[in-house]
């Protein structure tokens, strides 16, 4: 039966949180020796909000959350209306670049292969970090972000993203590039499947050509799997998806990182059922199904991580009214995975995912090392908690 640990009470979280901020600023040199292969969308995002009321003389009013919008729209059953954006910004966008850039941030060196522009690289993805080093295959699909308080709502245009698979990225990049990068790697990262058609085409490319290829000496690579909203593929596909990550398992340790939606959305699958359950009773279950090594679920209060020795749940570092919310979820990721590199215990990896996501939805800017040290100690001294 496994260990549950529950993160409730501060003696215990300062406790935690101290031993981590030692590790990080210890263990900070050894991430520009790790290499990270990620793949394999791209998109440039249009981050928005929508406008509800543009008082005389008064700022714009904005719709605050998405059952507010919601219903706005449903009362407007049977007419037509109108809607005007507040544009305020645009930037990379994807999973992948997303989950890249914040890794290369805090420190990690990663080979980008994505649709980031084909044949040239698309101005917008020339700001993602230095540590990136970007291999693309196509052109990026494009999205519009509707921001709120308490989510997000993403419109996006696939195009070529939707029709371009393995065979297009061996011809674009090389079989034998792709080989080094994967061999070379310490960590890597397939995500989001749930918007991708050709992902699963991909997969099975890369268990047919490359992970066979070669063995490496030490331990297995860690393998990060995000699945990405799930909700208009079949129950038929989404299953098949499933099964070919436990086929990674052979190859690589696998983490499977879920929000609260896309955990609902497997747990139906797995057991034909919704569930409104907490996340350590999603998380349990679902992984009782896998053969994942690590299971992550996370919502923008918790955060729940599941191992075969212990199940770990803590709150995040919540904030009511975020700067940005597109790509908390990418920052979660890239934090945990950062934290499994510099072989950090379950706790202490859930923890700084959690603060690097908190800083970003707080600063709208993704954090090198510094800030989320920084970022840790500032919590410790508000809470009046004392550290070492």
């Amino acid at each position: 039966m496994k260990k549950k640990i529950i993160l409730s009470d501060d003696s215990k979280h300062a406790h935690k949180i101290s031993h981590l901020i030692e590790l990080l600023k210890i263990n900070e040199p050894l991430l520009a020796e790790k290499k990270v292969t990620a793949g394999f969308d791209g998109f440039i995002d249009t981050i928005v909000k929508i406008i509800k009321n543009k008082p005389d003389q008064q700022p714009a009013e904005v719709f605050d959350t998405i059952k507010e919008f919601g219903s706005y729209i449903v009362k407007k059953e049977g007419t037509s209306l109108s809607l005007e954006l507040e544009e305020l910004h645009i930037k990379l966008g994807g999973n992948m670049p997303n989950m890249s850039n914040v890794l290369g941030k805090l420190g990690v060196h990663v080979n980008c292969i994505g649709a980031l522009g084909y044949p040239q690289i698309h101005e917008v993805f020339k700001t993602i970090s230095p540590n990136c080093h970007i291999y693309s295959f196509a052109d990026p699909g494009f999205s519009t972000a509707f921001e709120f308080k308490d989510g997000k709502i993403m419109l996006a245009h696939m195009g070529a993203l939707n029709t371009l698979g393995w065979e297009t990225i061996k011809s674009r990049i090389g079989i034998n590039i792709l080989m080094n990068l994967y061999k070379e790697s310490d960590l890597l990262c397939m995500v989001n499947w749930g918007e991708l058609d050709a992902t699963g085409d991909i997969w099975k490319g890369l268990m047919k050509d490359v992970f066979p290829c070669y063995t490496l000496p030490y331990e297995k690579q860690i393998g990060f799997f995000d699945l990405s909203d799930c909700s208009k593929r079949s129950k038929e596909a989404i299953a098949e998806a499933l099964l070919l990550i436990t086929e990674f398992t052979q190859y690589m340790r696998v983490v499977l990182s879920l929000n609260k939606n896309e955990g609902r959305q497997i747990y139906q699958v797995l057991f034909e059922d919704s569930n409104e359950e907490s996340l350590i009773y999603l998380g349990e279950r679902i992984y009782e199904k896998l053969q994942v090594e690590t299971l992550l679920l996370h919502s923008a209060k918790e955060a729940v991580a599941i191992h075969h020795e212990s199940t770990f749940s803590c709150s995040t570092f919540f904030v009511s009214n975020p700067q940005i919310s597109t790509g908390a979820g990418d920052h979660f990721n890239a934090g945990f995975s950062v934290a499994q590199l510099l072989k950090l215990d379950l706790e202490s990896s859930v923890i700084f995912a959690n603060a690097v996501s908190g800083m970003y939805v707080r600063s709208g800017t993704s954090p090198q090392l510094a800030d989320v040290i920084h970022f840790l100690e500032k919590y410790m001294k508000e809470l009046k908690l004392t550290y070492p």
